[in-house]
């Protein structure tokens, strides 16, 4: 089956793309810049690669019409600001009229479980008349991950001082391969079409709990500071000059201090019971390549 992906900026697309290749898809990314893609995914997957610009329409004419799913990874890190939030709807009706020159049968929209524009979203989706399956992901446990990186900066500092929400924010971390699992097994599954899921792993717990959780699964002795009335702006310098955070993971560290990140649509348990979520600390093991 041929399958086609957007938004390969995004750390879940790179890794989908991947498990799906590796899973006998016929995979093609839509990207801007290929050379930027294979700083991250090795050629040896066999990934086919076509240039285009969404936002701009410039498509390539060689494009499959025998694609029948595609995904569509939301590129803003976070949804706070209008301009982005535009953009990337430009950039997903587009997409949509892209697909309709193919054989396209499903469209799955993947964000983040912090994006609160889903509404937006769905109504576009409905009015274009493509079959469709939107996905919200919680914090995801893997190599390169924005979590990962968060944790591991921070671990290497000698002081650690952090806003109080991440004493007091929730969330719900999963293992990127059991993401890859549920979101190939999704494909197609037309009791899934028109409907929003959350998916989160099996535990929930403040950011400070993982945190802990991290230090004590990679051996390091660190004692963790919260402090109150920080605010926003305090907490972005701390994220991108004090722990030295890039562009992408300051946002998103800003983004998932301020509220609980928890799965409240998870119905896709009932969908796939197959799929047995891995509990946190075995999801940090795999991240830190721990036996």
């Amino acid at each position: 089956m041929e399958v086609l992906i957007t938004g390969l900026n995004n750390y879940l697309a790179r890794n989908i793309a991947v498990c799906l290749a590796e899973e006998d898809y016929q995979v093609t990314c839509l990207l801007r810049n290929r050379k930027f893609f294979y700083k991250h995914v090795p050629k040896k997957y066999g990934i086919n690669i076509v240039e285009g610009d969404l936002f701009r329409g410039t498509f390539p004419p060689g494009l499959s019409k025998e694609v029948r799913a595609a995904f569509y990874f939301n590129q803003s890190p976070i949804n706070e600001i209008d301009i982005r939030l535009e953009m990337d709807l430009i950039a997903l009706q587009k997409y949509v009229r892209l697909l309709k020159s193919t054989a396209c049968e499903h469209l799955i929209y993947v964000t983040k479980l912090s994006d609160d524009n889903i509404d937006r979203v769905k109504s576009l989706l409905n009015k274009s008349g493509m079959a469709y399956t939107i996905m919200r992901i919680s914090n995801i446990v893997g190599k390169g991950s924005a979590l990962m990186n968060i944790f591991s900066n921070l671990a290497k500092q000698r002081w650690i001082v952090l806003p109080k929400e991440f004493v007091t924010s929730r969330c719900q971390p999963i293992l990127l391969l059991d993401v890859c699992a549920y979101l190939s097994k999704i494909i197609l599954n037309t009791d899934t079409y028109g409907k929003v899921f959350d998916v989160g792993g099996p535990e929930v717990m403040t950011y400070k709990e993982a945190f802990e959780r991290y230090l004590d699964i990679a051996k390091l002795k660190k004692r963790v500071l919260a402090l109150p009335g920080l605010g926003k702006p305090i907490s972005v310098f701390m994220g991108r000059y004090l722990y030295k955070f890039e562009q992408d993971v300051a946002a998103a560290f800003t983004a998932y201090m301020r509220k609980d990140l928890v799965a409240v649509n998870d119905g896709l348990n009932a969908y796939y019971p197959g799929i047995k979520l891995a509990p946190f600390h075995v999801s940090l093991r795999y991240a830190l390549g721990l036996p």
